[in-house]
């Protein structure tokens, strides 16, 4: 994949191309997840939100790059009646949002990921869909998301994620490419569309460094659960609640 380009380095340059990616994709972006995953997205984003305490049913949501709104619709349409906020750093994929979920009773707001604007201990659930490779810092951005839950709150996100067989790698990789050049060309024209989705795998440090990132953060009862040889990730982690804190505690 000799036409694939290293993944900016550069902060500026890689959110001024993500950018651009996003105010291209956005009309098409619904449809290109559907065809990438063979109609499996919306049953995979589904079955994330199964991993939700019973607790947090109606709990405070916060859903981070929300891109078109699928999982504060899908909330809501499963009965979900507590307050729900989706944000993006895209306007594009927010206009289409908040059209998609138009009488939903969602907020949506602009944000970057890398600075989020919200008060600590502000939200119950924290989901993010197809956000982590376009993170500045991986391991900042989970104390970030840490220090916004409340005690006793749950972060779930659904990504790709790195394959760690060589040859497996190597084949989802060339399915990527092949398959986003196809659908870039069918829908927009332009073969490079969706040649961002393999670029910034190969720079993404995987579900591991995840994992890691997650612990150092202070997140309990992490959970990882792999599809596809591991190019689809689910992963699940919990605040301590206050009187967990407390029990563990010296002389508490």
């Amino acid at each position: 994949m000799n036409l694939i380009r290293r993944w900016p380095r550069d902060r500026a340059r890689r959110r001024a191309y993500v950018d651009d990616v996003f105010e291209r994709v956005a009309p098409q972006y619904d449809r290109l997840t559907r065809l990438l995953s063979f109609g499996m997205d919306d049953r995979w984003k589904a079955g994330l939100l199964t991993l939700l305490r019973e607790e947090h049913r109606d709990g405070s949501v916060l859903d981070l790059a929300t891109g078109t709104g699928a999982f504060p619709l899908l909330l809501r349409r499963e009965g979900h009646r507590g307050p729900i906020v989706g944000a993006d750093r895209s306007p594009a994929m927010l206009a289409r949002a908040r059209v998609k979920c138009d009488g939903a009773d969602i907020r949506f707001v602009e944000a970057d990921l890398n600075a989020l604007p919200f008060a600590s201990e502000s939200f119950d659930v924290i989901v993010m869909g197809y956000g982590l490779r376009y993170l500045d810092d991986l391991p900042r951005a989970m104390e970030a998301v840490h220090r916004v839950l409340r005690p006793g709150g749950t972060f779930l996100t659904l990504d790709f994620g790195v394959p760690r067989n060589a040859l497996m790698r190597a084949f989802c990789f060339s399915y990527l490419f092949v398959v986003g050049t196809l659908w870039g060309l069918i829908l927009h024209g332009r073969a490079d569309t969706y040649w961002h989705i393999v670029e910034s795998l190969e720079a993404y440090p995987g579900q591991d460094a995840l994992v890691s990132a997650l612990g150092g953060a202070g997140f309990e009862q992490l959970l990882v659960a792999e599809r596809i040889g591991g190019l689809s990730v689910v992963t699940s982690g919990e605040r301590a609640a206050l009187h967990e804190r407390r029990a563990s505690t010296p002389g508490a």
